[in-house]
């Protein structure tokens, strides 16, 4: 009786999110909009045609592929891809957002879950393929493209979603040589940095989304604005902010308030004016932004890889994810050394709550998920995006910083 209460303490603290900084010195999903590129989304909107055409046709040359269809949401993209393979079952990783398994089922398909690791990423070839469409979405940053050569030899259809990506030139040119589907998203908290809207990269035909929608979307930009404003002020504004944020309806200290009973909808039809050119505005400068998340990735790993001891970070793709992925050795550790990094203003979060756990996507998982079931309570994700006080240099020394502290509670001396 006493073990099993045990586990369910450990269950229940394992769904606490990531303690926020109560004075920030960088944000997860900072926002890009200076007042050059607001500039820049103003004269994109007064041609919203025009925008579209542009944007439209540099994501198709930087992909090599010769459709770009741009939509209202990356879940609407992602709709289409798989519509575009004629599948009747999408195998996916457990290790997803519910968006991906709510855009299959929007498709008309049937999501097929497989189990996951750290080493070997997805086990795709766990399952039957042949007939089969398969999304490589790069979890934890890592590269699923390396499985696509043996997944198409095994029958299944590639659909490489690139949501989570820090979508730029150089990204895009790294798959112009293939003619798989990808599935792009610039709504918020992407790294792209856009305010909503996807787009769809195909070299087979595809249908257009339809006509801009006008209006009512000036809200998520007043949001990028006033977040790049917030970034760049004092302290105690940040504090103060991160106080109120922290008081809104439907603030939680666990994601078992939010996790859903039934699946998403699918906003469809083609993005607004005001979406697009931010995107537009944004794609401009994408490489430097991206070079600039990679390099800092790479900066820190190097530093922190030998010198923490509660955690390994993710042999990840800098390119791929959104931030950096450290792995724990056990649960429990994760959200101390949140706790730890948040006293030092670093935030952080955990993305990844395996589908096959979630009600709506339960009766899709193919075989056991004891990969997936290790793997989700131990996995941290670090911020680092472009932003004036979020150093390489300063991110590994808290997270070295966060690793004693682990080690000090640990150890009972704390």
């Amino acid at each position: 009786m006493i073990h099993d209460q045990a586990e369910s303490d450990q269950a229940a603290s394992d769904l606490w999110y990531a303690p926020v900084p109560r004075r920030p010195i960088g944000y997860l999903h900072p926002s890009r909009m200076t007042a050059g590129r607001l500039a820049a989304t103003a004269r994109a909107a007064a041609r919203p045609r025009y925008a579209r055409a542009g944007l439209a046709a540099r994501l198709r040359e930087q992909a090599g592929r010769g459709r770009c269809v741009l939509t209202a949401t990356g879940r609407a993209a992602l709709e289409l891809a798989v519509r575009q393979t004629g599948a009747a079952e999408v195998v996916l990783s457990t290790f997803n957002c519910p968006a991906v398994a709510d855009a299959v089922l929007a498709a008309g398909a049937r999501p097929v879950l497989v189990d996951a690791d750290p080493a070997d990423g997805p086990a795709f070839d766990s399952v039957d393929l042949r007939g089969r469409a398969v999304v490589l979405t790069n979890a934890l940053g890592l590269n699923e493209w390396c499985h696509a050569a043996r997944i198409e030899r095994l029958g299944g259809t590639v659909v490489l979603d690139l949501a989570q990506a820090g979508v730029s030139p150089r990204v895009l040119s790294r798959f112009r040589r293939t003619d798989c589907p990808i599935v792009l998203s610039f709504g918020e908290g992407k790294q792209l940095g856009g305010i909503g809207g996807g787009a769809l990269l195909t070299s087979a035909p595809a249908d257009d989304a339809g006509t801009l929608r006008r209006g009512g979307e000036l809200a998520p930009l007043r949001r990028a604005v006033g977040s790049r404003l917030v970034a760049h002020a004092p302290g105690p504004a940040r504090a103060a902010l991160q106080r109120a944020q922290s008081r809104t309806p439907g603030w939680s200290h666990t994601k078992a308030d939010h996790l859903p009973a039934e699946a998403g909808q699918v906003r469809r039809g083609a993005p607004s004016r005001w979406e697009v050119a931010v995107a537009a505005a944004l794609w401009e400068t994408s490489a430097e932004a991206a070079d600039r998340a990679a390099a800092t990735h790479e900066r820190v790993r190097t530093v922190v890889t030998g010198e923490l001891t509660t955690c390994t970070p993710v042999a990840a793709d800098p390119d791929l994810g959104p931030g950096i992925e450290l792995l724990f050795r056990r649960p429990g550790q994760r959200f101390r050394f949140a706790s730890a990094l948040a006293e030092h203003g670093v935030p952080s979060t955990w993305n990844y709550y395996p589908l096959h756990k979630l009600a709506p996507y339960a009766d899709f998982a193919a075989g056991a998920m004891d990969g997936a079931e290790s793997l989700w309570p131990r996995v941290l994700t670090v911020a680092k995006q472009p932003q004036p006080r979020l150093t390489a240099p300063l991110l590994a020394r808290a997270m070295i910083a966060a690793d004693r502290s682990v080690r000090d509670q640990e150890a009972g001396r704390d």
